[in-house]
């Protein structure tokens, strides 16, 4: 069953609201808190509850707080009263002013309560005050301010709070103002990889007290949405945002007991009273990031977390390992994440949800800066991932463009991906000068063609209300009184006309507990105020929009927008990915969401995370790109004329197959000759493959082959390999040549050794024939064997000096027999022998 806490009732005494309260984490803490820890006491008053948001003619104001001695001194006589003007504002803007302590001070007191003994120093003392309405003799409708304070005895201040009395009695209440809720869920991005979260602060965030706990319990207004863990034997405990059920906090004023005491008094008008009005939830429209669903999905099972994620983006090395360790530390599987997914999908069950572009791309950036493929896959993934998480899915027709602004172009982008409705802020579509009131929420927007659209500006005011830090003690009280003062604010400014307004506060929203039940408690019982849903919000009547200026982009929007210098780097890291994609096998984009997240509008503000989550992106694909690769292979030593090589080349991605082309070019082609081989691979996911490569050596000798991965299109993807190849063994086309070379060799030489073997068979002859005759040299006077020999002798060395010289021709030898010079030179006896 759906319920709203019921902040108005509350006990009389502090040392019943301070347990109560103590559930809410920050934004209340016990009174005697040291400073240092939440700045308690760095407030001497605190306005704790303020009852009722707005009150009646016959209603009983009441305000509780404490007094908090901040002094070295004791403070004795101590009494706390409240002051207001007899008249209301006449202007929002005037809210502001007093606010902010500006203008005159509220004259009339009233409601004076005196503290019991002196309050030492550090020390805080409780306070009630009481008053009825027609005390107060308020002249009408309207908002009054108002001011509570302490004094002591001398009559010095000791502390004051400024804040709204909201008075709905005097006749002349307006017609309630519809006002449509948008309750966010989103955050930064968390991740740099898939893997590899920045910080540990998403952990924190999911838990009961913290922010986005408390923005799904709360906005699910439903005690079966809660994330305290279950006790064993019992069933699920009630969120630490919730009060356990009881009876309505209305009770008569005549009751006498605290609690009745602590709770409105009634008056004409009861069923407009806090907590005493329609138990139905108050409608939310949950603005989803689903780059967070993703976030916390992906913690549902083990990961990792940087240790010092600033130090990855400035030593350019890989954060898996440094000096000190490892940089990122394992973390198991988060349970506070599962069950904050299983509550959100019992939480958004059946309201409405609208989704920004995955991690809040700064989808005008992108636009501007020519990534508009990025910009559509934002949309597509995006919407995947709330189908994925959530099991359902996110209104296609409402766009949230970051800051609620958009430029022609953004509105155009949108459209085509069919939204039709979109939420926008006042500096889109701005009041027009002469507009004296908060115009309507709603207004048409040309969608061109003839078609329209239709933005719904949310109010300025409000959400600077929202955005209120409330978290420490007395603020939520104070920031609830002046929701309740703006929204009376604009009920009353034109009260004939029916108008809606938009609450709508920024993505990264961090209200206190008690502020963010106390809103939406406040828009179920303030008189003024009509929750619906947002998609029932549309433009009505001939006239609507005519008191809003058309869309427009204001400077500061252009201004905001990430720029050029910080969106190159990323479009050169996007060229590195598109590398990696070519190689994959089912046309995978697997660094896709990790390049939008570093496109999210987050980092407009949060720019210090983003080139440290910019560099771990780097580092984690160049980590994937290494893990496609030819394997080393020791040098080749060829003992033959050819041979056969294999050549390793391994997949170590676990989920991805890959198809590669080898490439293998020799150093000297004129050595080394590489035959046909399998260029083309595909290899499985954490798989190997050889190619065999046939080698031939031409000459002996040492060759480098120089080998190379590539994509498809040839170009190359993992680090260049060499492998020496040694031939030792003559290869054939080698003997070949050195034959050729031979018989050249052989050619050449066979007429002069033939002409030398003539020549020394023809002087052997001679000899031999002057041997028989037994005839004496003349020359001599020696025996006949002399003379042969020397003739032999003198035969040979002619013979070398001719080859020492040109060749002569071919019938040379011949010629020299019968030469005359060579009947003078040998003698008679060897012209007998020629002859």
């Amino acid at each position: 069953m759906r319920r709203i806490v019921h902040i108005g009732a509350v006990v009389a005494t502090t040392a019943a609201v301070i347990p109560a309260l103590a559930a809410f984490g920050p934004a209340q803490v016990p009174a005697e808190a040291a400073p240092e820890e939440d700045g308690a006491q760095s407030t001497p008053l605190t306005v704790e509850d303020i009852t009722p948001k707005s009150i009646g003619s016959t209603s009983t104001v009441r305000i509780s707080g404490q007094v908090t001695n901040t002094t070295d001194s004791e403070l004795g006589d101590v009494s706390v009263r409240f002051r207001y003007a007899s008249y209301p504002f006449s202007e929002r803007f005037e809210l502001d002013s007093f606010a902010s302590g500006e203008g005159p001070e509220p004259s009339v007191e009233a409601g004076e309560a005196e503290l019991d003994g002196p309050i030492a120093p550090g020390e805080s003392a409780e306070y009630t005050l009481r008053t009825d309405a027609a005390d107060l003799s308020l002249s009408s409708w309207g908002v009054y301010p108002m001011v509570v304070e302490a004094i002591d005895g001398s009559g010095e201040d000791v502390g004051s709070q400024r804040t709204f009395l909201p008075y709905r009695g005097g006749g002349s209440a307006p017609a309630p103002v519809d006002i449509a809720w948008v309750w966010p869920l989103a955050d930064r991005p968390q991740r740099a990889g898939d893997d590899t979260y920045l910080d540990s602060s998403l952990q924190d965030s999911l838990s009961p007290e913290g922010r986005l706990g408390r923005l799904l319990t709360i906005g699910a207004q439903s005690d079966e949405v809660s994330l305290e863990p279950e006790t064993p034997g019992e069933g699920t405990s009630p969120s630490a945002h919730q009060a356990p059920p009881g009876p309505s906090p209305s009770v008569s004023a005549e009751d006498a007991s605290a609690a009745a005491a602590a709770a409105n008094a009634p008056d004409e008008s009861t069923q407009a009273q806090d907590g005493a009005g329609d138990s139905s939830d108050v409608p939310v429209t949950w603005a989803l990031d689903p780059g967070l669903l993703a976030d916390i999905e992906r913690m549902t099972s083990p990961y990792q977390v940087a240790k010092d994620p600033q130090a990855a983006g400035t030593q350019g090395a890989s954060p898996a390992e440094d000096d000190g360790g490892t940089a990122t530390a394992s973390m198991e599987a988060s349970p506070q994440a599962q069950l904050w997914l299983e509550q959100s999908r019992t939480a958004l069950a059946d309201d409405s949800v609208a989704s920004t572009p995955y991690a809040s791309a700064d989808i005008a950036a992108l636009l501007r800066h020519g990534l508009s493929d990025d910009a559509d896959a934002a949309v597509s993934l995006g919407r995947s991932t709330v189908e994925r998480v959530l099991g359902r899915s996110a209104d296609e027709t409402v766009a949230l463009p970051r800051n609620g602004l958009m430029n022609t172009e953004t509105r155009e982008f949108y459209q085509r991906h069919g939204a039709t409705t979109f939420l926008l802020r006042d500096a889109a579509m701005p009041a027009k000068p002469q507009v004296q009131h908060t115009p309507t929420a709603q207004a048409p927007v040309a969608l061109g063609r003839g078609e329209q659209g239709t933005a719904l500006v949310a109010d300025s005011g409000l959400a600077e209300v929202l955005r209120q830090d409330a978290s420490r003690p007395g603020e939520a009280a104070l920031a609830q009184q002046r929701f309740a003062a703006e929204s009376a604010m604009i009920a009353g400014e034109d009260p004939g006309v029916q108008r809606t307004v938009v609450a709508y506060p920024p993505l990264d929203w961090n209200p206190g507990a008690e502020f963010a039940q106390g809103l939406l408690e406040a828009s179920r019982s303030l008189p003024w105020l009509k929750p619906v849903d947002l998609a029932d919000v549309e433009p009505t009547g001939s006239d609507a929009g005519q008191n809003r200026k058309d869309l427009t982009y204001p400077q500061r929007g252009t201004s905001a927008e990430l720029g050029k210098s910080y969106l190159q780097p990323i479009k050169d890291l996007r060229g590195r990915v598109r590398l990696f994609n070519s190689i994959l096998v089912d046309d995978e984009d697997p660094f896709r969401p990790a390049v939008l997240r570093l496109e999210s509008a987050a980092w407009r503000r949060e720019n210090d995370m983003a080139a440290p989550a910019r560099a771990l992106v780097e580092q984690a694909l160049e980590r994937h790109m290494d893990k496609v690769r030819i394997l080393p292979t020791e040098p080749v030593t060829l003992a033959s004329a050819s041979g056969t090589i294999g050549i390793l080349v391994a997949n170590d991605l676990e989920d991805h197959a890959v198809r590669v082309n080898l490439s293998m070019l020799p150093d000297n082609p004129e050595r080394l000759n590489i035959g046909n081989y399998q260029d083309t691979i595909e290899i499985g996911p954490g798989q190997k493959t050889t190619v065999y490569v046939e080698l031939s050596a031409r000459v002996n000798g040492r060759t480098m082959i120089r080998m190379n991965l590539h994509n498809l299109s040839g170009e190359p993807v993992a680090e260049e390999q060499y492998l020496p190849v040694n031939a030792t063994g003559m290869g054939f086309q080698a003997l070949v040549i050195s034959g050729l070379g031979a018989l050249v060799l052989v050619v050449a030489l066979a007429p002069r050794a033939l002409r030398k073997w003539v020549r020394n068979r023809s002087g052997g002859t001679a000899a031999a024939v002057g041997a028989g005759e037994g005839a004496p040299d003349a020359s001599t006077g020696q025996g006949g064997d002399t003379p042969g020999e020397t003739s032999a002798a003198a035969a040979d060395v002619q013979d070398n000096g001719d080859d020492s010289a040109s060749a002569p021709p071919a019938d040379s030898a011949d010629s020299a027999a019968s030469a005359p010079s060579t009947e003078d030179e040998d003698g008679p006896g060897g012209a007998d022998t020629g002859r």
